[in-house]
């Protein structure tokens, strides 16, 4: 008797098993999918804010040190104040531009940027030493307003155009972030449809294989019953529900 059970217990069960299986493979296989996409997601945000903080960290640090070095020019230049306390101030801020230039990645404004910082950083350096050839008619103050404030000038413009220049290119990577995004989300709406119809194909398939049969046999049992109308299904079974029906009608047999 247990072994005829075990044989018989496979039919609904295993159809049942393979329906609830489907949905929860297929709900894994999208969670997979989105917390992978979703991980390049903060992979890549963390990227971008990485490197637009290192940018503008590193336009600071130019703009710091170029004006600390403006300052100091215009004190010894214009205003004849060559004390060593602006000496350092110079030699200070030509050290932090030129490593603050150096970490800048090469290519395009920053290759401008490297060419007009060295040759700001020769002039006052040179004016340090005493190489320029100044006279009472071409004094400290016209090297300043001539050569130096231009220079001085074309620095700071081509720092700003760095730093907007790394802004603009945040455009191109929120655009592929948000394209990432939805590729993140769009498994798990697929899923939630797919799903959906699974599901709905599953109610259909129990509702019409396996509960509308056993509502029928009850409905017909109890006829039998109660008002002696013999016992028939009227509808086709499977499974289980054709043994079912088989011992009902055996036991009706018995009875009568």
């Amino acid at each position: 008797m247990s072994r005829f059970k075990l044989l018989t217990i496979t039919g609904m069960r295993k159809r049942m098993f393979v329906g609830f299986l489907s949905i929860i493979l297929l709900l894994f296989f999208s969670g997979m999918v989105s917390l992978f996409e979703l991980g390049r997601v903060s992979n890549d945000t963390e990227e971008i804010l990485l490197a637009s903080k290192s940018n503008v960290e590193l336009a600071g640090e130019m703009i710091s040190a170029l004006n600390e070095q403006n300052d100091a020019v215009i004190c010894m230049s214009v205003i004849g104040d060559s004390s060593d306390g602006y000496r350092e101030a110079c030699k200070r801020s030509i050290e932090r531009l030129t490593n603050a230039v150096g970490l800048v990645e090469e290519g395009g404004i920053v290759d401008s940027l490297i060419i007009h910082s060295n040759i700001l950083n020769t002039m006052v350096t040179d004016y340090l030493e005493g190489n320029l050839m100044l006279t009472e008619e071409y004094s400290s103050r016209d090297w300043y307003v001539d050569s130096y404030k231009d220079e001085y000038l074309n620095v700071a413009s081509h720092i700003t155009k760095y730093m907007t220049g790394a802004q603009s290119t945040l455009g191109p990577e929120v655009n592929r972030l948000s394209r990432t995004a939805y590729r993140a989300v769009t498994p798990v709406f697929i899923s939630l449809v797919v799903m959906l119809v699974v599901v709905l194909m599953f109610y259909y398939f129990l509702s019409v294989y396996y509960v509308r049969p056993v509502l029928r046999m009850n409905k017909s049992l109890g006829d039998y019953l109660t008002f002696k109308v013999p016992f028939d299904v009227g509808v086709t079974l499977r499974d289980e529900l054709v043994e079912l029906k088989e011992r009902i009608m055996a036991l009706i047999s018995r009875m009568q």
